[in-house]
């Protein structure tokens, strides 16, 4: 499929094709900056000026118009839910349960107002010792999934399937996943420009998702008045900073920890160490109702994870092993091809988008 990634910031359309034994080979990676205003807190604001912007990429780039468009729309923007149902509900009486019964519970909106999906994931035993069928449940506005739509409307193309951009990133990341065992959680954040989303996956499975208000623009705000400096300037800057790492043995020497010469450091440390936070508290929240799946790793995505030391910064936050997510874990790379590291994290959910397969 054509996958393409409409965020806030970029506009990215990816192509892969199956080289068997489960690997890709990456035809097309492409993107261009967003027009200004045209996606606003992930809502699309403008779908004229987006699709015309993607017509243009792709005509650009030459990249087929007639394949199969998946996109994704963010989680803040979804009702997820993981739900266990009787292991002996036939098929269509599963589907009625979910879509009328079990959705009214979810959906703090008119059911008719949204676009609601559902997975059945497997059976599992519950604590009374009652088999269950456990069931990822999705629900999403449809005025959301509408406008993004009309972006590829508009761009020409047609839409196959709209799933969440966080579902797509971990289709990318399956290889570093199954080295877990079903007892082990992994938090997956991807750290996006005007947000961050937080999910913990349990065999490769979302058991508790979540929003917080921390992206890269937030960074480059304080950067930036901390420098005396126009916002517009603070994207490379932030791309090039370093978040400073502790020395243990200065904080045993001190008693404190110490605090950056450099106030632009300092300032977006400040809003980092504010998304371990947020992170330390899904951690928290998780493992009081799920003390059973520790979490044991904690794997960055999204454009944030690629400033300079953010793994580490976080993982002496946590004090938990922090890693970056590799979204080419699968994806071979032709020579043919440039792919900066730098950019590698923020690829994930168009590169998950196209390694959907057309028939589902």
């Amino acid at each position: 499929m054509l996958g393409v990634d409409i965020n806030p910031e970029r506009l990215a359309v990816a192509q892969v094709k199956k080289q068997g034994n489960g690997r890709y080979r990456l035809v097309h990676y492409h993107s261009v900056e967003m027009p200004e205003g045209a996606v606003i807190e992930g809502r699309i604001l403008d779908p004229s000026t987006v699709g015309l912007t993607l017509a243009n990429l792709l005509n650009e780039y030459k990249v087929p118009t007639s394949l199969p468009v998946a996109t994704a729309v963010p989680v803040r923007e979804a009702i997820v839910r993981l739900i266990r149902l009787p292991a002996d509900l036939p098929a269509d009486e599963l589907r009625r349960v979910v879509l009328e019964q079990e959705a009214e519970l979810y959906i703090p909106y008119p059911r008719d107002q949204a676009d609601v999906d559902y997975q059945p994931l497997g059976l599992d035993l519950s604590q009374d010792g009652i088999e269950r069928i456990e069931v990822l449940l999705a629900a999403i506005p449809k005025e959301v999934v509408d406008n993004y739509l009309a972006v590829l409307q508009a761009a020409n193309l047609k839409a196959r399937c709209v799933e969440l951009a966080s579902f797509s990133l971990i289709r990318t990341i399956r290889d570093q996943l199954i080295q877990y065992s079903p007892q082990e959680a992994v938090l997956l954040s991807s750290i996006g420009y005007d947000s961050s989303e937080i999910s913990i996956l349990v065999n490769g499975i979302p058991q508790f998702t979540r929003t917080v208000n921390i992206g890269t623009i937030h960074m480059r705000q304080v950067l930036a008045q901390a420098l005396n400096l126009p916002v517009s300037r603070t994207g490379d800057l932030l791309r090039t900073l370093r978040l400073p790492l502790i020395n243990p043995a200065d904080v045993l020497a001190t008693g404190e920890q110490p605090v950056p010469s450099n106030p632009g450091v300092a300032a977006v440390a400040r809003v980092v160490s504010d998304l371990a936070d947020e992170l330390r508290r899904s951690i928290d929240f998780f493992t009081s109702a799920e003390s059973n799946s520790p979490v044991v790793k904690v794997l960055l995505a999204g454009p944030g994870a690629a400033i300079g030391q953010m793994d580490g910064f976080l993982s002496q936050s946590l004090s938990l092993a922090v890693e970056l997510a590799d979204p080419f874990g699968s994806i071979l790379i032709p020579d043919s091809i440039e792919v900066p590291l730098e950019e590698r994290p923020a690829m994930g959910v168009a590169l998950g988008l196209a390694m959907r397969e057309a028939s589902k």
